[in-house]
């Protein structure tokens, strides 16, 4: 977003209103970006678990 798109949603919208909208798109940027931080910590979890329980079904042979 670049200053002059900022300061025409102030003049259109009032600074109140921007500024909800800054915060609202920082804290959706910030919770995506943990999301998919926790999406691949889970992958890797749910792939360990699968090869331990691999390892414990060879060696019950």
């Amino acid at each position: 977003m670049q200053i002059t798109d900022l300061i025409s949603l102030v003049t259109n919208v009032g600074f109140p209103v921007t500024l909800c909208f800054i915060l609202i798109r920082y804290v959706l940027q910030t919770i995506g970006e943990k999301l998919d931080k926790l999406d691949i910590s889970l992958n890797q979890l749910a792939e360990t678990i699968q090869s331990i329980e691999r390892a414990e079904k060879k060696e019950s042979k």
